[in-house]
């Protein structure tokens, strides 16, 4: 659902962001920064000016949680 709210931590501060936001935060999820082993990061840049990490699990839920957590 691309309504549904995301939340996210960011200098201290808890945001929370649709799926929508963030395709638009990461213009499309354009640059990886960073891949783990159950998520990829990518970079986006709020609307402020501010610049963010964002963490997208890939592959299946159940087997990559715990990975993604402790990443």
């Amino acid at each position: 659902n691309n309504r549904e709210r995301r939340t996210s931590q960011a200098s201290g501060k808890i945001c929370s962001f649709t799926y929508d936001e963030v395709v638009e935060i990461t213009n499309s999820f354009e640059r990886v920064i960073g891949k783990g082993g159950s998520c990829s990061v990518f970079y986006g840049r709020l609307s402020d000016g501010r610049e963010v990490a964002v963490k997208v699990m890939t592959g299946k839920f159940s087997q990559g949680i715990n990975e993604y957590t402790a990443e």
